[in-house]
């Protein structure tokens, strides 16, 4: 900044120059524009060499003040800081935006860089009455002596005005061709890269070949009738040398907002949970380079895969590869045009979402794995419990249920033998009614733990025992008779008997059951339609039926449902994929 304000001082108070205001504001922003887009280049890619030139370009702007002075000496060498502008100004055009030189602009550096500061520098040297050559920099009549003259003129003067006349005419053009080219030939992520830096550049070269060559052509100037385009390529001329630098700054400006589209729209993208071989075409289209692929890191065969699982293969001659790592460990590369490298922003935009891509996968996996052995592990509980119910049911009927009827014969043997006692004989019936009953609360309840008709009869044959149980109350308006697995067939079981026993409980003395089974394709469901009460699902409900309606066919992969409304009865709906454990075979 302080040279900055040391530019506007010293050149405002030049009487000798033309158009001093312009200038000093010109002078002004040589130092700030080219320092301050640099600053901003390097903190965004500090690994892009652009930020140092253009900063680089700044500096020697600060010897360029030297200029408007009237002391020889630092006149002269004002007059030399034009010809690093002017070189640094030009490699800068070149290496945009990679900030690198490319062979093309090597030889372009060797052939007429090179030859035309050679030539600047000997016309400095060898004029001690040369004037400044930027578009506005001239002076109004005589300017300050050359005080780094060191000979005289020589005779051929003339000739090397014209070869560097020639010079300056043929390097604008050779520059602004070879941007052309590159835009012509680039793929498009370096067009997209040159579309904004690249066409201010272009329009600086033209202007300042255009200038040159009215200078060549009339080195005094053209005639008065023709004066307005003289002065337009004037002042054309150094306003586009200004925009130069700021092309660049609205170039990098753009890539990252252009990143930011770009990162937006991959994340919209994700929330489809697209597959690696979505994204990977997903990722191609929004960076525009055809030729991306992605690979992503398996730790198992401690290398890179593609988005089919397969070996990565390496990048071509024009490709290179960029790694994500995370946490210190690689996660996903990505293998894109060697432009896109010049492109941070949009390599990490895409190495994000390819990242939250691939552990949103590991989490998928990881959810499902669990998923599934949770349902392995509700499976096996609710088999070890069948498994438990029919033994209990066996012992019952084997073991308490054969005891009690052996004691019951006893009795009535008992009762037989006991003619001369009335009270015994009393003792006795009552007792044998007692265990009638016992026998009968025996088997209801063994019934209850597993019916044997289920592992019988399966499904269909369980319904038309359990409506049996409810005579002119439940009746099955729909069944299916083929056999299924014993976990299915229990799950639906219980279910509809929980939801049997509800309505008796609680949907009114004459409410009606109707029990229907279906096979909707590959799905089975019950449903159990009664006419009773209702109730409010809205409302608490007590007890665990309902719940336990739903582990025990969640075990099965099934589901359940209620509708109800007080007054208009209640459905319990129940449904299970005859798939998840497999069908049995129809014993038939």
């Amino acid at each position: 900044m302080a040279g900055a304000v040391a530019a506007i001082w010293v050149t405002l108070d030049a009487s000798f120059l033309e158009y001093p205001g312009w200038l000093a504001a010109q002078k002004a922003d040589f130092i700030i524009g080219p320092i301050g887009v640099g600053l901003y280049w390097r903190q965004r890619r500090p690994q892009n060499h652009l930020g140092l030139l253009l900063i680089a370009l700044g500096l020697v702007g600060l010897m360029y003040i030297l200029a408007s002075t009237t002391d020889p000496t630092l006149f002269g060498i004002g007059l030399l800081a034009e010809i690093p502008i002017y070189v640094i100004t030009s490699i800068i055009i070149l290496a945009f935006p990679s900030g690198r030189l490319d062979k093309a602009s090597k030889w372009l550096i060797v052939g007429l860089i090179i030859p035309a500061v050679v030539v600047s520098a000997v016309g400095i040297l060898a004029a001690p009455d040369a004037g400044p050559g930027f578009s506005i920099s001239g002076c109004l009549a005589q300017c300050p002596a050359n005080g780094v003259a060191i000979w005289p003129s020589p005779s051929w003067t003339p000739q090397l005005n014209d070869v560097y006349g020639g010079l300056l005419i043929a390097l604008p053009l050779a520059t602004a061709g070879m941007l052309v080219w590159r835009y012509l030939t680039g793929t498009p992520p370096r067009r997209r890269a040159l579309a904004i830096g690249g066409p201010i550049a272009l329009v600086f070269l033209l202007t300042q070949a255009s200038y040159r060559t009215l200078f060549f052509i009339a080195p005094n100037g053209l005639a008065a009738t023709a004066h307005p385009v003289q002065s337009g390529l004037q002042w054309a001329l150094a306003v586009t040398r200004s925009l130069v630098w700021y092309g660049f700054l609205f170039a990098l400006i753009a890539a990252e907002l252009y990143a930011g589209r770009v990162l937006r729209r991959l994340i919209h993208s994700s929330l489809g949970r697209p597959s690696f071989r979505e994204l990977e075409e997903e990722v191609r289209s929004a960076l525009g380079d055809p030729g991306l692929r992605l690979g992503f890191w398996r730790d198992r065969s401690d290398g890179w895969v593609d988005a089919e699982g397969a070996p990565l293969e390496p990048p071509r001659p024009d490709q290179t590869s960029s790694e994500i790592d995370r946490d210190g460990h690689p996660v996903v590369a990505i293998i894109h045009d060697q432009q896109l490298r010049e492109d941070p922003e949009l390599v990490r935009a895409a190495g994000a979402v390819a990242v939250l891509e691939r552990e949103n996968a590991e989490l998928d996996e990881a959810w499902k794995d669990a998923l599934s052995e949770l349902l392995d592990s509700r499976a096996r509980l609710v088999q070890v419990g069948d498994r438990e119910r029919r033994k209990l049911e066996r012992d019952l009927h084997d073991g308490a249920q054969h005891l009690v009827l052996a004691a019951l014969v006893r009795l009535s043997t008992a009762n037989a033998l006991a003619s001369d006692s009335p009270e015994l004989r009393d003792l006795l019936d009552r007792a044998e009614q007692d265990l009638d009953e016992a026998i009968g609360e025996l088997r209801e309840l063994a019934h209850g733990i597993f019916p044997t008709v289920l592992a019988d009869r399966g499904l269909a044959g369980s319904l038309r025992t359990l409506a049996l149980r409810f005579p002119g109350r439940v009746s099955l308006s729909e069944v299916i008779e083929r056999r299924f697995a014993p976990e299915i067939e229990a799950a639906l079981y219980y279910c509809c008997l929980e939801a049997t026993q509800n309505v008796t409980k609680h949907a009114g003395p004459d409410a009606r059951t109707s029990i229907r089974v279906s096979l909707d394709g590959r799905e089975l469901r019950l449903e159990v339609r009664d006419d009773g009460a209702g109730f409010d699902l809205s409302a608490p409900l007590q007890g665990i039926g309902l719940q336990s309606m739903r582990d025990r066919l969640g075990a099965v992969g099934g589901h359940a449902e209620v509708a109800s409304r007080p007054g208009a009865g209640t459905v319990v709906t129940a449904a299970v994929s005859v798939d998840h454990l497999g069908a049995q075979a129809d014993p038939r």
